[in-house]
């Protein structure tokens, strides 16, 4: 469908300033996106550090309740005293060091029990009457994972607490008595409340889609939300495991942050979408902006485009008359412009191509019978001469059915050679194969039984176009200047045509005297080629036609054949060939 003009420069005004307007809102969008990405990845950075900030204190606050306990030496004494006899002894040494424990809760609310290990496996804790359940609470997973490890935090568990079951988790420590290498070891285990952690990231985790805390050994201490898409999942995995404190792809932002004690790690989630929430409304008010200056554009510019387009509606009228064929157009536009210069070359214009055609006309017709007087210089006179002589001696001889056929097969040749236009230059492979097929029924009436022609054509191959006379000089090559003088009774000429690696091969192949020496393309000088192997329309000229035709890709090869005689073989790209 075609548009006018006028319609034309109002889109294309249309379209410059859309593109105009969203290039540099694109620019500004990944401008602003970049500088909001940058700030909210800092905001984000210093959120985790202050996070890490009061992780590391609850830490540091553990480690030395811990070091209290573990160096207190009244402590040591009455943990590792073994139980006498004497029940109330025993009794009153445990509430000792109950007393003393509960002084060290008492100093950390986040540390809700505390409990010493000693190696007999009995259990001190600053909460009397629990000992059974302590004892069966070693026995949990979490404890038996940190027993092997020199001091750690474990995963979240419950605790019993004051009637009711309190999420913690527990700093265990394994340690000897100060100066002991020797004997087994003890274990402390302070039991965390994990109300503490979500104290810390509370107020962080509204900024961020998942935050997570783990422990050195890969513990997972705690996470913002347990509904968590698998993808997401993996990507905070490959990006806590990849050592880097910076993750990103497509659509999602991992930070961490390892400043804590002991291998403690902060990896938390980002989504783009909502890191971008903000410029995306910029973006939407910016397009409004876009949309009202494209209409207002159009309202300032409709007018002018209107003036300019009336100058053109002529020139278009003109130029529809030109090209029906009428060159005696002439338009008249008086706009004093651009467009005014613009008729005058058309007139111009429109003159120079009519003389143009009138001179191109006159040199076709030259050119033509140019062609036509070229083509008819290179028919051997010496064919035409004998041929002749043959008619002549069978209209002596009375063999007049024969001299009918012969001047009819002559004749043919002769109309076939004389053609003009495309036809002159190539033909079909069909079209090749009869005047061939002529030129030897003239032949065999001049060497009657001495060869016979033996065609290998592929099917497909018939209507392909290859160059016109390409075939009849090489058959007249092998006929005359090997077979008939060979001593061969009966000669044989082979004509093939076939694929081959996508190209079209054409093969002329007798078993009469064969070359004295064989090559490929000049396999002997050019003169002597001349001289002794063409006639008519000769090898070299069928050599240039090809170059011309085909280009470099294009071959003929003059070579032995398998029978001792001479083979010319034509190659030209298949695709070249209609």
């Amino acid at each position: 469908m075609r548009m006018k003009i006028r319609t034309k420069i109002i889109a294309s005004t249309a379209l410059v300033v859309s593109f105009s307007l969203l290039l540099s809102g694109f620019f500004i969008y990944n401008y602003s996106k970049n500088i909001l990405r940058e700030q909210s990845i800092k905001d984000s950075r210093t959120k985790l550090a202050q996070a890490s900030f009061q992780l590391k204190k609850i830490q540091e606050q553990v480690m030395k309740t811990a070091e209290y306990i573990v160096s207190d030496e009244e402590i040591a004494a009455l943990v590792n005293q073994p139980d006498g006899p004497d029940i109330e002894k025993n009794y009153f040494r445990k509430q000792a060091v109950q007393e003393k424990l509960k002084r060290f809760v008492a100093l950390n609310n986040f540390i809700l029990n505390v409990l010493v290990v000693p190696p007999d496996g009995q259990t001190y804790s600053n909460y009397s009457g629990y000992e059974d359940y302590f004892t069966e609470y070693l026995k949990q997973d979490w404890f038996l994972k940190m027993k092997d490890v020199r001091n750690g935090y474990s995963e979240p568990h419950p605790f019993f607490f004051i009637g009711g079951n309190r999420q913690v988790f527990s700093y265990v420590l394994k340690y000897r008595p100060i100066g002991d290498q020797v004997s087994p070891y003890s274990y402390l285990v302070l039991d965390i409340s994990y109300s503490e952690l979500d104290n810390v990231f509370r107020q962080s985790e509204k900024d961020f889609d998942q935050m997570e805390l783990y422990t050195g050994t890969g513990a997972r201490l705690f996470a913002s939300t347990s509904k968590l898409d698998q993808s997401d999942s993996e990507f905070m995995a490959t990006a806590r495991a990849s050592g880097n404190s910076f993750h990103e792809d497509a659509s999602r932002i991992v930070l961490t942050d390892d400043a804590m004690n002991q291998g403690w790690k902060q990896v938390t989630l980002i989504s783009k979408p909502r890191l971008f929430e903000k410029i995306n409304r910029v973006f939407y008010f910016y397009v409004y902006i876009i949309l009202s200056g494209i209409a207002v554009t159009l309202v300032v510019m409709l007018p002018i485009i209107v003036g300019l387009t009336k100058p053109l509606s002529r020139l278009t009228q003109a130029m529809k008359r030109v090209s029906a064929g009428d060159l005696n157009t002439h338009v008249t536009i008086r706009s004093g412009d651009e467009l005014e210069i613009l008729g005058g070359g058309f007139n111009r214009m429109v003159q120079d191509l009519r003389d143009l055609m009138e001179s191109s006309l006159r040199d076709e017709e030259m050119k033509r019978k140019m062609h036509i007087d070229l083509l008819m210089a290179q028919i051997n006179p010496h064919f035409v001469y004998n041929t002749l002589n043959t008619v002549i001696y069978l209209a002596h001889a009375g063999r007049n059915q024969q001299a009918v056929e012969v001047t009819q097969a002559l004749i043919g040749i002769l109309q076939d050679t004389i053609k003009t236009g495309e036809g002159a230059v190539k033909s079909s492979l069909a079209e090749e194969k009869r005047i061939v097929d002529k030129y030897a029924l003239i032949q065999q009436t001049r060497y009657p039984g001495r060869f016979q022609l033996r065609w290998e054509l592929e099917e497909e191959l018939l209507e392909k176009q290859i160059l016109r006379m390409a075939l009849q000089p090489l058959v007249e090559n092998a006929i005359v200047h090997g077979i008939v003088p060979s001593e061969r009774e009966r000669g044989e000429i082979a004509i093939r045509a076939y694929r081959e690696d996508g190209d079209f091969v054409l093969e002329v192949e007798d078993d009469g005297r064969g070359m004295p020496e064989a090559g490929s393309d000049d396999p002997v000088p050019a003169a002597s080629v001349r001289q002794e192997r063409t006639r008519g329309i000769g090898l070299s000229n069928i050599r240039e036609r090809l170059k011309t035709s085909f280009g470099a890709a294009a071959k003929l090869e003059i070579g032995s054949g398998e029978r001792g005689g001479t083979r010319v073989r034509l190659q030209f790209p298949l695709k070249e060939v209609r």
